[in-house]
């Protein structure tokens, strides 16, 4: 075989193997060069999926233990277990919540027994203190003067008219809102007149004085005469 044959074949080869190579370059790369497959895309439908909840447990109310201490020797037998209280009664008279006397409402004794106190007694409604007394005014001119109702004469002493005594007594008067007299004194004395004059003013009836429609105490200056017939 001559030598340009051994080339051409060689030659041949060569091209065959590169050609070769070059077809199957794709399959000689590393596993991890090669080409990920496209994912196909799935379509799901939107189904709600139930949902589960769980059982929370509600936090259990505390338990208070009681204990019981064992007795020493010469003591009695003592218990720390807690005692009922029983249904506290406000005294009679007194309305409570109830609006009826001698009861008390769940509430309240409910209240007692969380505060393990008795009910404190209502204090009854203290009324208010009475108005002072209007102080009697003195009759000036802008009141009207009080008319005389009933009028009892003077009783003419026996010393008096022995004595042959004459004259005008003068009393201050202090007439009430009801129009009696309150209050009598003498401006002007004659001695043997006085007690008949104030005994007989004392008896006297007067209307109500009037001030601004509202009926008030006053002080007037009156006059008793003693004549002789």
């Amino acid at each position: 075989m001559r030598r340009r044959s051994i080339v051409a074949v060689i030659s041949i080869f060569v091209h065959a193997v590169v050609v070769f190579a070059a077809m199957t370059a794709e399959f000689w790369r590393p596993i991890t060069e090669w080409p990920t497959p496209r994912q196909a895309i799935a379509f799901f439908e939107d189904v709600p999926r139930p949902v589960h909840l769980e059982d929370i447990e509600l936090p259990k109310p505390a338990k208070t233990q009681t204990t019981v201490s064992a007795p020493s020797s010469g003591a009695p037998a003592t218990s720390t277990q807690p005692t009922e209280l029983a249904p506290v009664q406000p005294p009679a008279g007194i309305p409570n919540e109830t609006g009826r006397e001698g009861t008390i409402t769940s509430a309240r004794l409910a209240e007692v027994e969380r505060n393990g106190a008795g009910v404190a007694p209502i204090a009854p409604p203290v009324a208010p203190p009475p108005a002072p007394p209007q102080p009697p005014i003195r009759l000036h001119s802008g009141i009207r003067a009080p008319q005389r109702l009933v009028n009892v004469a003077p009783v003419y002493p026996a010393a008096a008219r022995l004595a042959r005594v004459e004259g005008m007594v003068i009393i201050e008067a202090t007439i009430d809102e009801r129009g009696n007299v309150a209050r009598a004194q003498l401006l002007r004395s004659i001695p043997l007149l006085d007690d008949a004059a104030l005994t007989a003013v004392r008896q006297w009836k007067f209307t109500p004085t009037l001030l601004n429609g509202v009926a008030v105490p006053i002080v007037m200056t009156v006059t008793v005469n003693f004549k002789l017939d």
